[in-house]
Parts: C-alpha cells; structure tokens; sequence
C-alpha cells in the first residue's frame, strides 16, 4: 500500500461577513419546485409562458471508497477502511470530509481553530454557490444540500451584473436562472460562510473533527502518512489532504515556502439594514470604475453586504475620520446605488483587509 499526499490548490476568499443565518426570499415568479429537488425529475415553471416542464436531473456521483485496505487487519482480524487525514476544516476540507465519510472512508479532521472556523468569522463573507456546486453537494449528501438551501438566500432568480459606477448603467447582465432550470439544477444562493461551514461541520460530526488541531508537518513512509501537529502529536493514515488554506503547511513541506502576494487591492466591506428600491429585480451588481470597484448583493432578511475595492499600497491605515469618509471620498461622483449604500452602513460595521494571493500549482501530479 502506497500513501498518497495531495494538496488542494484553493482559492481563498477575499471577502468579510458577521451575519449567519437568512431565510429564502421568494419572488412572484419563481416555482417552488425548484426549492425543494427531488431523487427523481425538477418540475419547474418556465418565466416565458409559465408551463410546466420536466426535466431529467443530471446524474452526478461521487466515486465509491475502497471498503477496505488490502491486506489490512485490526486485532480480531476485521479489515480496516483506509483512513483519511485532512488537514483543515474550511469549506473546502469539510466537503472533502463529507464525501470521504460518505463513501466509507475512516475520516479525521485536523482545525486549529473551530470556535468560528479558523477564527475569521468576521473576515468571512457571503459565498455565491452556483446551480452546479450545489448538484455536487447533492450528490454527496442531500440533507445537507437541502439545508444549504433552505438557508440561502437566492439571487439566481433575477439580474446580475456587471454596471458603470459612474452611471449605474449595465455593462452585461447574467442569466444564471434559464441554464440552471434547463438542466433541472437548484438556483444559484448566497449564504454566509460561517454558515455553511457550520452546517458541514455538523453533518461531518463532533467526533471527526479535532479542535485545536494545528497540522505543522508530515513524514511520507510510503506505506503510511504521518500528520505532525503544533502540540506534537501525530495521527496515521493513507491519505493526507491538505485544504488548509493561504499559508498551507501542508503546501510548503510539499513544494517549499513561496511568499503570499498583495495584489494591489485592499478591500473595504460592510453589512447595511437596506432594501434598494429594485430589490425585487436585481441580486447583485459589480460596480466598475478605474483601478476601483464595489461589489452589491442582496444576502436576505432586509440586508445587503457590500465590498469596495480599492488601488493602492498595501498596509494602509484610514484616518481620523474613519473608513466610511474614506470611501465616501473615495467613490465620490458615483452613483446613488454606492452612495446611499455607504451612507446606510455604522461605521462599526465596516472591515477593512488587503487582499493577498497564494502562487496556484498547476502540475497536475500527485506526490507519492
């Protein structure tokens, strides 16, 4: 048996939140059927002639585990299930997770900080899950992916966008609801991250998530993988994951350490009690302007997140007068849909991060 170490090459959020739970808004022409999929066929009514049509739900499946390890045994000589080690309990390791479990694996989860996953409650926005991540997550587990849906709130069911920020006039709108009703898919929903994390913590349990668990290193045998965490325990499996985010120590004791790069924007974002006028009509907007942008999106329960995007050297401090002047001035001349954004969000509720990216791995090869 040969253990195998991969490292999950994820893109990091950039963005900040504080809110966790929001109900599903409901517009008057959307079908219900679309909330609540089914094993079999999505009915759902079309917004052009209000017919209704049945459409096959596309078959998408996760591989089934080995269900056991090949010459394997525990003391009364049952076979063991491979055992899988993931270091980091984001999103990303806790799908993971969810699926390994699912599919027979013996699953452990190693997180340095649960009491809001990783700690970032507050640096963690609203995630957009498109109609075919939530198939995926279907196929890995439909009570979960129920409950996802129950708590987002959609946005795929009207316009969104790209506008001027000057103007407030449309660059492009995108039409995620007729590709996903087509193809008998969920609507696209925005949900706070600690949410959803919180919902696949559960769903992967208490006892294959380990708290205070800082993986810091791993020792490759060839028959075995050995975690190392900051305490100095260590913890044995076949497979090694790691999905523990920009500064990954999985990533460099596998690839060596590379410096996270400021991308030339930091980011401003809030959380405002808001109800545009066209809320009915618009899910969300990406304001763009030189070397700036700001990103709008309805998130429910009569509220709305928002990110400015700004140009400038990293390790910036605002003012005396604080960071809603600062972008006051800053998208000063833009439209109301900005303005009137800004001016509803306390000055408490705004956060304000430089955005850093992580070099991506294209090799496309396992390291064994």
């Amino acid at each position: 048996m040969t253990s195998t170490v991969f490292y999950a090459s994820l893109n990091p959020s950039t963005t900040l939140f504080s809110r966790t739970h929001f109900p599903i808004p409901i517009s008057r022409d959307f079908s219900l059927e679309l909330l609540h999929p089914v094993n079999s066929n999505y009915g759902f009514r079309t917004k052009e002639n209000g017919q209704m049509k049945r459409m096959t739900k596309p078959k998408i499946s996760v591989s089934e585990a080995p269900p056991e390890r090949s010459g394997a045994a525990d003391v009364d000589g049952n076979s063991k299930k491979l055992r899988v080690l993931v270091a980091g309990g984001g999103i990303g390791g806790l799908v993971f997770a969810l699926a390994a479990k699912r599919k027979g694996f013996d699953v452990m989860v190693f997180e340095k900080d649960l009491s809001a996953i990783r700690g970032e409650g507050q640096y963690r926005g609203p995630i957009q899950i498109q109609s075919n991540a939530l198939a995926a997550l279907e196929a890995i587990d439909l009570e979960v992916a129920d409950e996802v849906m129950k708590t987002g709130c959609i946005t795929g069911d009207r316009i969104n966008g790209l506008v001027d920020g000057i103007s407030g006039n449309w660059y492009c709108k995108f039409d995620t609801f007729t590709p996903a009703a087509e193809r008998g898919l969920p609507v696209t929903r925005v949900i706070s991250r600690m949410t959803l994390q919180q919902i696949l913590a559960c769903a992967v349990g208490e006892d294959v998530i380990m708290n205070d668990s800082n993986v810091v290193n791993f020792q490759d045998d060839g028959d075995k993988v050995t975690v190392i965490l900051e305490n100095g325990q260590r913890y044995e499996g076949d497979l090694l994951v790691g999905a523990d985010g920009i500064w990954s120590k999985v990533r460099k004791n596998l690839f060596g350490f590379t410096e996270a790069t400021y991308s030339g924007y930091t980011c401003y974002t809030g959380i405002a009690d808001f109800v545009p006028a066209d809320i009915e009509t618009v899910g969300y907007r990406v304001f763009l302007g030189h070397k700036q942008y700001f990103v709008s999106s309805d998130v429910g329960a009569g509220k709305m997140q928002w990110y400015a995007f700004h140009n400038e050297p990293p390790g910036g401090v605002d003012g005396s007068t604080g960071k809603k002047q600062r972008l006051l001035k800053i998208f000063e001349g833009w439209c109301d849909n900005v303005i009137d954004l800004l001016l509803s969000t306390d000055e408490d509720a705004i956060l304000r991060r430089d955005i850093l990216t992580a070099h991506q791995l294209l090799t496309g090869e396992r390291v064994v």
